[in-house]
């Protein structure tokens, strides 16, 4: 499996679109930064450069979709894989080696982000806000998930064979999955009481109205629950520091990946390839 990766990081490192996405985490950095420190500079805004670092965290699952669907659809439309599996290489190899490639990307495209936002963004903004083992404890959890990101769309591109199909899927099911996510958080953010200001014999009445879409406890555990499932949803808790226990979040992540990766290797070893 080594000469696998070996190849593989190879191929990386002369693919025009790993460079692509280098470009974009940096874009987006700077975009970020100018952005916030235009806001600072014209609204007064407090801006704080650990929070910037976090954000990439809520968008960066259609960024690993788009890649790894792209990536990895050329290994079946231009019979890499056939070849591979011709001179010798097990199918499982080829499986891991894939997705080490697409994690350490993934990871690599997350890092840049982050390190771009902290050279420029510390200066601008002033030093971290939060205790440092916090803000790690925070990309930590981030890079996990990352890690169940990246099992999820390799096991989508290591299954479909069409380039087009796995694009199509994967982008969707990472909008998909941010979409549930944004919705669960809605439902788990709702207020008890809604205020409601009326007139009564010409004064100003304000009353608190119990909001009849409120969840109950077992509801709010049981959308918690689909919250820390979904990928999407770790990220936007870690993003917006919402998340009730951080420590749960990463068995979750494990849980995915295990899932996914081993679901994934015996699917492709029973594959028919065309």
């Amino acid at each position: 499996m080594v000469k696998l990766l070996n190849t593989g990081f190879t191929r990386l490192r002369k693919n025009k679109l790993f460079w692509i996405l280098t470009a974009f985490s940096i874009g987006l950095a700077l975009l970020v930064v100018y952005t916030q420190y235009r806001s600072m500079r014209i609204y007064g805004d407090t801006i704080e450069a650990e929070q910037l670092m976090l954000n990439y965290a809520t968008v960066i699952g259609v960024v690993i979709a788009i890649f790894t669907s792209l990536f990895l659809g050329v290994e079946y439309s231009d019979g890499a894989i056939r070849n591979k599996i011709s001179v010798g290489h097990r199918r499982i190899h080829i499986y891991v080696s894939n997705f080490v490639i697409i994690t350490v990307t993934s990871l690599f495209s997350y890092i840049v982000f982050t390190a771009v936002v902290s050279f420029i963004g510390i200066p601008l903004f002033g030093a971290i806000t939060i205790p440092i083992s916090k803000l790690l404890m925070l990309l930590g959890c981030i890079f996990v998930t990352i890690v169940a990101y990246s099992s999820i769309f390799t096991f989508i591109a290591m299954a479909i064979q069409n380039k087009a199909v796995t694009a199509t899927v994967s982008i969707m099911l990472a909008f998909s999955l941010m979409m549930a996510a944004l919705t669960c958080l809605k439902i788990l953010q709702a207020q008890e009481y809604t205020p409601i200001t009326s007139i009564r014999n010409g004064e100003i009445v304000t009353e608190k109205i119990k909001n009849p879409k409120y969840p109950s406890e077992m509801e709010k555990e049981i959308y918690q629950a689909f919250l820390n499932l979904n990928p999407a949803g770790q990220m936007f808790q870690l993003a917006g520091r919402t998340a009730p226990d951080l420590k749960v979040l990463p068995v979750y992540s494990l849980g995915i990946f295990l899932v996914f990766t081993t679901a994934g290797i015996v699917l492709f070893h029973k594959k028919d390839l065309k």
